[in-house]
C-alpha cells in the first residue's frame, strides 16, 4: 500500500510505501510507479501514530456506561444527578456514578444522602481520580463492608470495592473494552499502556486480539502469575497486545488528599498516604527486574517522588515515574541523573489547578512541571489516566502546549512546551524505512489554537486502517 503525497516535514510531499505492517520506502511524490493500492493524502500532514501511556482500559470502557457527576459542585447536586438516573438503572446491579470531585465541594459527602434516595439499591460514586469512593449502606451490605457515616472509602479499600463492583459486569466488560478501543482511531491513537487494576495480562490472554497496540501492566499481586507465564516486559500476549511495565502505586492523589507530601495538608497534620514503604519498594523493583519487568512507579506527592527516586537508586534499576505531579528542584535533577523517565498527564493540571491552589498553594511552582522535566533531560511521555481524563491525546498535547482550556489564562505558562515537542513525546515511532506503519494523517495543521479539536483523517496501526475520513 502507498500513502501518496504525504506532507512529513516542511512543504515537501513524499510517497510512503507500506508492506507487512512496516514502512518499506519513502520517495518524492510521483517519482516511482504507483502500486495497485494507493491512498492519496493530497498534502495532508502525516505523523507517527499517537500513544496514550497511562490508561485503565477496563475501568475506562465501563465508565462510559456510568452516571457522570463531574458537573456536580456539592454532594446534594451529585445526589440529584444520581436520583434522576435511577429509573434507567439495570435491575440487580449496583448503580455507579463517576467523576466525584469532593475536594472542591462546599460540603462533605454523607452516607445518609445516598441512603435517602436508594435505601435498598447499592450505590457507589467513584472519585474522578479513582482513589476514593462514596457509597450507601446497601452497597456496604452487598460487599460486606462496614461504612462509616460519611460512606467514604479511600485508597486500597476503595480500589478493592470498585474492583468487586466492576466484576459484577465482567460478562459484558470485554465487549465494551473492544468496542471502546475500536473508536480510538478517530483520534489518531495507535497504542495504549493498560494499567488496569485487575490482571490486565490475563484479560488480554482471554480477549480477542485488540485493534490497537496494548502494553498490559503487571501489579505486585500478579508477580507470581507473571513469573509462571514468563511475562517479561515486551513479551507477546495476543496479536498487538504484549506485556507492559510493573506498576506500583506508592501514594494517593491530590483530589483525595492522599498524595504523600513533605508538608501537611492545610488545616491538618496529615501528609497523605504512603502505600508502599521504601524497603518494600526496593524489593519490588528488584523482583520485577529479575523477571524482566520495567517498573512504572505511581508517585504524586513530593515526598512520594523523593522516596521513589531513593528506591530506584538503591535497587540500581531504571524505569519511570507515573504522574510526578509535585517534584522539588532537587528531585527533578536527581530524576535526570538517575535516568528515570516521567509519564505525565497534562490534562490533570487543568482539572486540578484549583486543588493545587487550595492544598499545595505554597508549592505550586513545583507542580505539574513539563518544560522543566524536558529541559533537565528527563524522558517524558504523555497520557490521560483515562477515565480520570478523556482518552484523547490531543487534549494532553493541547494542555502541555497552551497550559489552558476554555479561555482560561494559561497556568504557570513557563512550563509550556512547543507543538513539535508535544507530538514527539506522544508517539513511539518515526516516519522512516523499517519503522512500524503506525501513522496518522491530519485534516489541518496542528497549531496551538486547534489542537484540542484536531481533525484526524486517517489512522493506521501496523499498516491496517483503523479510521479513515479521506
Amino acid at each position: 500500500m502507498r500513502l501518496a503525497r504525504a506532507r512529513i516535514q516542511g512543504d515537501r510531499l513524499l510517497d510512503v510505501d507500506i508492506d507487512d505492517g512496516r514502512i518499506v520506502a519513502l520517495s518524492p511524490a510521483g517519482s516511482t510507479p504507483a502500486p495497485d493500492h494507493l491512498l492519496d493524502l493530497d498534502g495532508r500532514r502525516l505523523l507517527p501514530g499517537l500513544w496514550d501511556e497511562h490508561v485503565h482500559v477496563r475501568t475506562w470502557a465501563v465508565s462510559t456506561r456510568r452516571i457522570d457527576v463531574r458537573a456536580a459542585t456539592s454532594p446534594e447536586a451529585a445526589v440529584a444527578l444520581i436520583r434522576a438516573a435511577l429509573p434507567g438503572a439495570d435491575p440487580g446491579l449496583p448503580v455507579v456514578a463517576v467523576g466525584m470531585r469532593d475536594g472542591l465541594w462546599g460540603g462533605a459527602p454523607s452516607r445518609r444522602l445516598l441512603d435517602e434516595i436508594a435505601p435498598d439499591v447499592p450505590v457507589m460514586v467513584v472519585s474522578s481520580d479513582l482513589h476514593s469512593s462514596w457509597s450507601n449502606a446497601a452497597l456496604g451490605r452487598l460487599l460486606g463492608i462496614d461504612l462509616d457515616e460519611t460512606g467514604m472509602l479511600r485508597e486500597a479499600a476503595s480500589f478493592a470495592a470498585a474492583t468487586r463492583v466492576e466484576s459484577l459486569v465482567a460478562d459484558r466488560a470485554d465487549a465494551w473494552v473492544l468496542e471502546a478501543l475500536a473508536g480510538l482511531g478517530r483520534r489518531g491513537v495507535v497504542g495504549v499502556v493498560d494499567l488496569d487494576f485487575d490482571d490486565a495480562v490475563g484479560a488480554w490472554e482471554r480477549r480477542p486480539a485488540p485493534p490497537v497496540r496494548i502494553d498490559a501492566g503487571v501489579y505486585p499481586q500478579h508477580l507470581e502469575a507473571a513469573d509462571a507465564r514468563g511475562a517479561c516486559t515486551g513479551a507477546p500476549i495476543n496479536g498487538l497486545a504484549r506485556v507492559g511495565p510493573l506498576k506500583v502505586i506508592t501514594d494517593g492523589s491530590l483530589g483525595t488528599r492522599t498524595a504523600y507530601c513533605h508538608a501537611p495538608y492545610p488545616g491538618t497534620t496529615g501528609r497523605g498516604v504512603l502505600e508502599v514503604p521504601p524497603d518494600r519498594l526496593v524489593a519490588l523493583l528488584r523482583r520485577g527486574a529479575a523477571l524482566g519487568l520495567t517498573p512504572a512507579i505511581h508517585a504524586i506527592g513530593d515526598a512520594a517522588n523523593a522516596l521513589a527516586l531513593d528506591a530506584f537508586a538503591e535497587a540500581g534499576v531504571r524505569g519511570r515515574i507515573e504522574h510526578a505531579q509535585l517534584l522539588t528542584e532537587t528531585d527533578l535533577a536527581r530524576m535526570a541523573a538517575l535516568g528515570i523517565g516521567a509519564s505525565i498527564q497534562p490534562e490533570h493540571m487543568l482539572d486540578d489547578r484549583d486543588l493545587v491552589a487550595r492544598f499545595w498553594g505554597d508549592r505550586a511552582a513545583d507542580a505539574f512541571r513539563v518544560g522543566s522535566l524536558l529541559a533537565a533531560g528527563v524522558d517524558v511521555v504523555l497520557g490521560s489516566d483515562a477515565p480520570v481524563t478523556p482518552l484523547d491525546p490531543w487534549f494532553a498535547i493541547s494542555a502541555a502546549v497552551t497550559r489552558s482550556r476554555d479561555g482560561d489564562a494559561p497556568w504557570q505558562p513557563w512550563e509550556a512546551i512547543d507543538v513539535a515537542t508535544a507530538l514527539r513525546v506522544s508517539s513511539r515511532t518515526r516516519i522512516a524505512v523499517g519503522e512500524p506503519a503506525d501513522l496518522v494523517a491530519l485534516g489541518a495543521e496542528p497549531t496551538p489554537e486547534r489542537l484540542r479539536t484536531m481533525p484526524v483523517d486517517l489512522t493506521l496501526v501496523a499498516g491496517g486502517i483503523t479510521h479513515s475520513a479521506l
